[in-house]
């Protein structure tokens, strides 16, 4: 009797044991899972992610304007490291010169004219706030609308310039290149050394 009653517990210890490893749905004999590895980020993602970091263009302008003709520049980045750069500028000289009939007297002329580039300008890539660059470009220049054909120039030129970050999205710079320009209806051609005034850029 003892035997049978000791026979009887045993199934039922063991039955609900079953019962309970089978709710949980666990195997108590099973070696513990390890955790999926993480599932790492396409490369596509990533740059993408990347990319839209970058800041792809600029506004610029000179201060204080002239010196090189150019008055405002917007900037067009192809990517982080190069960009185009359409610059413009309009200028306004007033001239007060002694009346050759009267030398008592003086004539006032004004004279209205505009200056038109592009350039493609190539950063060297840092990791510092610092950022050299190159810009080959040309541009087209008339210093006075009523006599364009004899005020006419165009010319090409190179920079070198650097940029300093003040900010993230606040740069300065300035630069030195070398130019050739052709005027007086392609009479004469000035080869010459120019610097650049300071450029005040905001980036977005």
């Amino acid at each position: 009797m003892k035997n049978l009653t000791s026979a009887a517990l045993a199934t039922l210890f063991l039955t609900a044991t079953a019962g309970v490893a089978i709710a949980q749905d666990e195997n108590p004999f099973a070696a513990p899972s390890e955790p999926a590895p993480a599932q790492s980020q396409p490369a596509a993602a990533q740059s993408a992610s990347s990319d839209s970091d970058v800041l792809s263009m600029g506004f610029s302008t000179a201060f204080p304007t002239g010196g090189d003709g150019g008055a405002a520049n917007f900037l067009y980045g192809l990517d982080a490291d190069t960009f185009l750069n359409f610059r413009l500028g309009f200028n306004i000289n007033k001239l007060v010169t002694p009346d050759p009939a009267d030398p008592a007297e003086t004539v006032s002329q004004t004279t209205v004219g505009f200056f038109a580039g592009a350039g493609y300008r190539m950063y060297k890539p840092t990791k510092g706030k610092i950022r050299p660059y190159l810009e080959p470009g040309a541009f087209i220049a008339v210093n006075d609308f009523d006599a364009a054909s004899d005020t006419l120039g165009l010319g090409v030129q190179a920079v070198m310039g650097v940029d300093y970050q003040l900010m993230e999205q606040f740069t300065l710079g300035m630069g030195i290149g070398g130019g050739l320009t052709f005027t007086d209806s392609f009479d004469t051609i000035d080869i010459g050394l120019f610097t650049q005034n300071i450029n005040a850029t905001f980036w977005w």
